[in-house]
């Protein structure tokens, strides 16, 4: 059998999305967001797969190493290569992947050639010639579908890793700000992040003639984290009293999307990243009835991304009124369906039904 798999495991959806994009056009590409989905997998499938990327901090740090450990201790598993990754490389936890038998550990943001690079260095070393996918290709990476427009190797449009580089230093900025802005929440902006790519990635599988690709969706997410930056510069009680004001505040309220618009609108109109993050920024306050903000346009013009923003904002609005319950998925998909038409389209939300068990598991770290 042929070894052509190559298994993910971490519990970031943007980090899965963006190793998924790296390795797809050479790798069966497999990803568990998961300790238990991953070992499973593993157990199931170990004669297919290549390598293992395994997420140090899984849903709490040091998990990776409990998941290593298991792995070498199993007979049918102990050759599995495992690479390591995360975000926060000490030199305790480089020295202790390695005494439990790692075989590399990657630091998160990953640069894209550089991790192929690796990884694919790795799994040449691990298993005899022409028993990996690597083998059948000729040690090249397969080639792009005719169907696929948009890949890591295009040069035509923004790479994936540029996107990471622009996100990751934005995400610290407002974050700083947020720090200093009462009523700014940045660690929710992050979540909403999360649940907006997941929602996009859902979208381009199920509506493939929307032209919306797996790039586009990672790209999406990436944007709506920054649909409310805006918010930075009008004052803090403005903030506070969010669109619970009267109609004169709400007026100056709302001005922030039109802030949010001009700072990714003057940035550079030939980034992706960019044009997603303004149009995002202006309309993600719209309803699908019309109603709501830009008021001077109606429902048609809605962009596709700030429609999958502001259905994710709505799943984050409803798990605000149940989060501890039990049924809370249950209960912000009933919510949910009491918005179609009104503020979310039926698309979108035959969008969350199909991501139902996935988003339940986001959500509940919210």
């Amino acid at each position: 059998m042929i070894r052509d798999t190559l298994l993910i495991i971490d519990d970031s959806e943007l980090d899965l999305a963006i190793l998924n994009e790296i390795f797809k056009n050479i790798f069966h590409v497999e990803c568990a967001a998961d300790t238990h989905r991953g070992l499973s997998f593993i157990h199931q499938h170990h004669e297919r797969i290549c390598a293992v990327l395994l997420d140090i901090c899984l849903e709490r740090r040091g998990t990776g190493f409990t998941v290593l450990h298991q792995l070498q201790t199993n007979p049918s598993t102990a050759a599995l290569p495992v690479i390591l990754i995360t975000t926060d490389a000490s030199e305790t936890d480089v020295v202790a992947s390695v005494e439990r038998g790692a075989v590399d550990f990657l630091v998160k943001p990953v640069n894209p050639h550089t991790v192929q690079t690796r990884v694919c260095d790795v799994i040449r070393t691990a298993w005899p010639a022409g028993s990996t996918v690597l083998d059948r290709k000729n040690d090249s990476p397969a080639p792009k579908p005719e169907n696929q427009s948009q890949t890591l190797s295009d040069p035509e449009h923004m790479e994936l890793d540029a996107a990471r580089a622009f996100y990751d230093t934005w995400n610290r900025k407002l974050e700083s700000f947020c720090r200093l802005r009462r009523g700014m929440d940045m660690e929710g902006h992050r979540q909403l992040g999360k649940i907006t790519m997941l929602l996009a990635q859902r979208y381009a599988q199920q509506f493939p003639q929307s032209g919306i690709t797996s790039n586009d969706a990672v790209l999406i997410g990436f944007a709506s984290t920054f649909c409310d930056i805006g918010l930075l510069g009008l004052p803090d009680n403005v903030v506070e009293a969010g669109e619970k004001l009267n109609d004169t505040n709400a007026a100056l309220y709302f001005q922030h999307i039109w802030l949010g618009y001009e700072l990714f609108a003057q940035e550079n109109q030939k980034s992706p990243l960019l044009q997603y993050a303004a149009e995002i920024a202006l309309w993600h306050h719209k309803n699908a009835d019309g109603s709501g903000y830009p008021q001077q346009a109606d429902s048609s013009a809605i962009p596709l991304s700030a429609q999958l923003t502001h259905t994710a904002l709505r799943i984050q609005h409803h798990l605000s009124y149940c989060k501890d319950r039990a049924d809370r998925m249950e209960r912000v998909l009933s919510a949910l369906k009491n918005d179609i038409g009104i503020i979310i389209s039926a698309e979108m939300y035959q969008i969350v039904l199909l991501e139902a068990q996935t988003l339940s598991n986001i959500l509940s770290s919210i």
